[in-house]
C-alpha cells in the first residue's frame, strides 16, 4: 500500500504513476498541462514550439497554476519544465 494515497485510489483501474509529456504549439494549448496537473499527473512541458512573446506568458501561467494546485515546478532545460503534484518526490542531482 502506498502511504500517500487512500486504498480506494490505489485500487482504481489505471492507477499508477503517470508522466504526461506536452509540446504545446500555442499558448492556448497550455491549458492541457494544467488539466493534467489538476488530475494529479506529473507533466513535462516542452515549450520549444512557442514564440518568444508567448513563452514567458505560458511559463508564468503554469507557475501560477502550480502554486494554486500545491504542485512543484522544476526547470529541466532552456524551454522544458516539469510540474509534479506535491506528493511526488523529486531528487535533484
Amino acid at each position: 500500500m502506498d502511504p500517500f494515497f487512500p486504498p480506494s485510489e490505489q485500487d482504481a483501474p489505471g492507477w499508477g504513476p503517470e508522466v504526461i509529456v506536452i509540446h504545446p504549439p500555442s499558448f492556448d494549448a497550455v491549458q492541457e498541462a494544467i488539466t493534467a496537473l489538476r488530475d494529479q499527473a506529473t507533466v513535462v512541458v516542452n515549450f520549444s514550439a512557442l514564440a518568444e512573446d508567448q513563452l514567458q506568458r505560458a511559463v508564468d501561467f503554469l507557475a501560477g497554476a502550480a502554486v494554486a494546485l500545491d504542485a512543484q515546478q522544476v526547470r529541466l532545460g532552456e524551454r522544458v519544465f516539469l510540474y509534479a503534484p506535491h506528493y511526488v518526490q523529486l531528487n535533484r542531482a
